[in-house]
C-alpha cells in the first residue's frame, strides 16, 4: 500500500491478516525506492505477539509497505503473525554464510575498513527470499552525502563479508556511496 504520510502512523496499532493485535507501529524510516514501495516501519510486539511468535525478543519487527492492506483506526496487514514469524527466524544468506535474521536486526553495519555505516533495520523479501537489507545510516554519513536522515540504504545480502557482533561488508565507504549513486542516485 502507497503510504503518503507514514509519521501519522506511528503509535497505531497493527493487526495482522487474522484481525489478531501484533503491536504498534513504533518508528518508520523512508526507503531508498519510491517504486517499493517507500517506507519501512518497525512493530513493537506486544507481549503475547512477542512470546508466541518471536522467541520473546524486544527488537522491532520489521516490514515494509506491501505489507500493509490498509490503515484505518488500525494498520490492518495483509500477513499474519505466524507469516512474518517465518520470515523473522528465517535464515539470512549473508555473503557465502547465513544468519538468523532476527540476530541481524539493530547490529552495526561496518565497510572493510572498520568504518561505520549504520545500523541494519530490516529487509526486503520476495516469495521468501531476502532481496537486500535494509541499512539506516549513521547520522555523519547522511550529512556528508547529503541523504535524508530517515532513509534506509539497501544492502544485497552479496556485500556481506562477515557477521559476529557486527555486520562487516566487503565494499569500502567510497564503493558503497558510488553504488547507491549509481543505482538509487534519483531518490536522495
Amino acid at each position: 500500500m502507497m503510504i503518503k504520510n507514514s509519521h501519522e502512523i506511528i503509535g497505531k496499532q497493527v493487526v495482522d491478516a487474522d484481525g489478531t493485535t501484533i503491536g504498534t507501529i513504533d518508528k518508520c524510516w523512508k526507503s531508498w525506492n519510491e517504486e517499493y514501495p517507500g517506507w519501512f516501519f518497525g512493530i513493537k510486539p506486544n507481549e503475547a505477539t512477542r512470546d508466541t511468535w518471536f522467541r520473546g525478543t524486544h527488537k522491532l519487527v520489521p516490514i515494509y509497505s506491501d505489507y500493509i492492506k490498509e490503515v484505518t483506526d488500525y494498520v490492518v496487514l495483509n500477513k499474519t503473525a505466524s507469516d512474518l514469524s517465518r520470515y523473522w527466524s528465517k535464515a539470512a544468506p549473508c555473503g557465502s554464510m547465513y544468519w538468523p535474521a532476527d540476530d541481524l536486526m539493530e547490529k552495526p553495519v561496518y565497510d572493510k575498513n572498520y568504518s561505520r555505516v549504520g545500523t541494519f533495520y530490516g529487509w526486503v523479501e520476495t516469495n521468501g527470499d531476502y532481496k537486500y537489507y535494509g541499512c539506516f545510516l549513521d547520522p555523519y554519513l547522511a550529512d556528508t552525502w547529503n541523504i535524508p536522515h530517515d532513509t534506509i540504504m539497501p544492502l544485497p545480502p552479496t556485500m556481506i563479508h562477515h557477521v559476529f557482533d557486527t555486520v562487516t561488508l566487503d565494499k569500502t565507504l567510497d564503493e558503497l556511496r558510488e553504488y547507491w549513486y549509481k543505482n538509487y542516485g534519483k531518490h536522495y
